[in-house]
């Protein structure tokens, strides 16, 4: 724009006026393409690229590269979001166990640590360590003048400030001075715990210090991150923060993790493609599997499907994945059997199996969901209710086998038909796949035939994007509607379509012989509830489970020891359940693969003397970690606490304390900050 900075640019409005605008930025979605070491990466691999420089992959096998042993994942197989890269990470990490089987823990080194510090009769001798971050904290607050404010806190021997704390030669740094000082409490201050304390807490153990001495200040997120406009009253909070942690720190006590046997068997509950993958990935890892499918026969939805938009043979894949899992020794299979009940935690579950009024128990240490989804339904634009207005699921079985009418010369396909509304507000992914798929089947059987597409927004993701001008190079007509303004289907006088599209000035009437709906995927609500309650896992506002972290954990629940794959977790393509399902079945072995685990110290305990067997912690614990014992008290079972306290924060007895997170800890927490701030404390 002359006289100023600001950029200009020219569109075509829904109207379809030109329009020229004055903005003061413009962000371009560029995409992704192969970056040069992809090509590099691939030919020193000698592994084959496709026709957009990625590494070359088959939808039945998306982690298989064309070198048997070499394994894919993330975008360079594929422009794919965090989520679908964890997923195809742990899938090829689990493809390459099932070739390392018959070495695990062959060449296995325990790490030693040393001999423990006694610290029971010691006075607290605390070493605090103020991380600069880079400019992460230190741009924002004055770390050393936080330093020195806490060197003279009652028990701080020694307090000082580093440019990262979590750098190897400052975790050195931390060794030395416990050993040189005599440390037995460490402070750090600096970022969030989530990530960070870990690393800490292995540096304590190193040193010789049990690792719930250990005490964390997350200046960055909850400081310099939020503050970073006031750089004065953010050093002020810093110093709060460390001096309620060193507080803290005074009465943190030794903690030594329990261990439990692990049941090294998995429950996969479900027999489709996810569930089968899943299966068969464990049981080439060497594990036994418990399969337990509700119908009388193995495969789930792939029955429905024909081919994909790559004529992929679904047919010949579900009836290898079927004979595999029939014929392997390791895979129990259970058809027409439901999952009555399931009882325990990680490592050891115990479910009970329900079959024509007959029961049976098997065990397991880890259960994965694959309990899928169901085809939706809906009653708008006819569906339902004529003859000639039916489904893509039920278009491409007519394909399939011939039985499409031959007068059928002009078909309408509506999409979102039942999905993207008040009903289901999710988009089902794969439905714009699906009508591209079909439009090009029918083009190709009868290249006269009239196919109409009706879309709100048109998506068939990645190198599917291809298959789209394909079908309009084929002559399929795309016309967009809007929700406000929907198509009207109507027989009267013959089957006709209405729709009023943005992209024409005048309505559209299209005389037609047959009407598909692209309805889309909902969840099976009354079984998922089911299981859900079961399990005490979590669904979402539509039926789906819901995982741990969205990004980081998308194939873990929050309840130890139990995973999640396909349908029943979200819509998704065949090649995303598969790597998803080997992802699941990775992140089960990690459990099996273990014959006993480390239960986590951090756990909730009751005192006896104090319950009134009012079990309001039975009823307010999500991971049903608490129970009545034999004495009619409350008691937490440890290897299911999840560490979350709300069963401490809801006895009324004050008979519940969870461990390192203890009343007094936090009581000296807040009359240090009190002290600090010179107000009355009454806690």
């Amino acid at each position: 724009m002359p006289g100023t900075m600001n950029p200009r640019a020219r569109f075509v409005d829904e109207t379809g006026t030109l329009r020229e605008e004055e903005f003061d930025l413009v962000v371009l979605a560029v995409g992704l393409e192969p970056a040069r070491s992809v090509v590099e990466l691939a030919s020193r691999l000698g592994l084959e690229l496709n026709e957009y420089g990625f590494c070359a992959t088959q939808r039945s096998l998306p982690l298989s590269s064309s070198r048997p042993g070499v394994f894919v994942g993330g975008a360079f197989q594929e422009p794919k979001d965090i989520p679908e890269t964890v997923m195809q990470a742990s899938g090829a990490a689990s493809m390459a166990m099932e070739l390392l089987a018959s070495a695990r823990n062959t060449r296995t080194v325990k790490k030693k640590y040393p001999d423990e510090h006694d610290v029971t009769d010691e006075e607290p001798r605390i070493g605090v360590f103020v991380c600069h971050c880079g400019r992460n904290i230190g741009s924002v607050i004055d770390v050393e003048r936080v330093a020195q404010a806490i060197e003279t806190e009652p028990g701080v021997v020694l307090a000082t400030h580093t440019m990262f704390t979590c750098s190897d030669t400052s975790l050195s740094n931390i060794r030395a001075q416990i050993v040189e000082h005599r440390l037995n409490r460490i402070v750090v201050a600096s970022c969030t715990p989530r990530t960070h304390e870990p690393l800490f807490r292995e540096t304590m153990r190193e040193a010789g210090l049990n690792p719930y001495l250990f005490e964390m200040a997350n200046i960055r997120d909850q400081c310099s991150w939020v503050h970073s406009a006031s750089p004065e009253i953010a050093t002020q909070k810093a110093t709060e923060l460390v001096r309620m942690a060193v507080a803290r720190s005074q009465l943190l006590a030794p903690l030594e993790p329990g261990t439990l046997a692990v049941d090294q068997k998995g429950l996969v509950i479900g027999g489709g493609l996810a569930g089968m993958t899943a299966a068969l990935a464990l049981a080439n890892q060497g594990f036994k599997v418990h399969l337990v499918e509700r119908t009388p026969r193995l495969g789930g939805h792939l029955h429905d499907i024909h081919h994909t938009l790559e004529d992929t043979d679904v047919a010949g894949l579900t009836a290898h994945l079927i004979r595999q899992v029939q014929e392997n020794k390791n895979i129990d299979v259970y058809l027409g059997t439901d999952v009555a009940e399931v009882k325990g935690h990680i490592g050891e579950f115990h479910a009970t199996l329900s079959c024509n009024g007959r029961k049976s128990e098997v065990g397991a240490g880890a259960v994965i969901v694959a309990t899928g989804a169901q085809k939706a339904q809906t009653t708008k634009f006819l569906g339902g209710s004529s003859a000639q207005v039916t489904t893509q699921v039920d278009l491409e079985e007519q394909l399939h086998e011939g039985r499409l009418a031959p007068g059928v010369k002009s078909v309408v396909m509506i999409q979102c038909a039942g999905s993207r509304d008040e009903e289901r507000p999710y988009c089902s992914r794969i439905c714009c796949s699906m009508a591209v798929k079909n439009a090009l089947a029918l083009k190709a059987q009868s290249p006269a035939t009239e196919v109409f597409v009706l879309y709100r927004d048109i998506r068939t993701y990645g190198f599917r994007e291809i298959y789209y001008k394909k079908a309009r190079e084929a002559g399929v007509v795309f016309l967009r509607y809007t929700p406000e303004d929907a198509p009207v289907v109507s027989e009267t006088g013959g089957l006709k379509v209405n729709v009023n599209s943005p992209d024409f000035p005048e309505p559209i009437e299209i005389e037609t012989d047959l009407v598909v709906l692209s309805t889309g995927i909902e969840a099976d609500r009354q079984n998922n509830k089911r299981i859900s309650d079961m399990l005490k896992v979590p669904l979402n506002a539509d039926g789906f489970y819901v995982e741990a972290h969205l990004k980081l954990r998308p194939v873990d629940f929050a309840t130890e020891g139990i995973f999640l794959c396909g349908l029943a977790h979200a819509p998704k393509f065949l090649d995303e359940t598969i790597a998803q399902a080997r992802a699941a079945a990775a992140r089960a072995a990690t459990v099996l693969s273990k014959t006993h685990l480390e239960v986590s110290p951090q756990v909730s305990y009751v005192d006896q003397s104090k319950c009134i067997s009012c079990m309001t912690c039975v009823h307010a614990c999500p991971y049903s970690a608490p129970f009545c014992n034999t004495d009619g008290k409350g008691q937490i079972e440890a290897a299911k606490c999840m560490g979350c306290g709300i069963c401490a924060s809801e006895c009324p007895a004050r008979a519940i304390q969870l461990n390192h997170f203890e009343t007094d800890q936090f009581r000296a927490m807040i009359e240090a900050m009190c002290d600090l701030r010179s107000v009355k404390c009454e806690v």
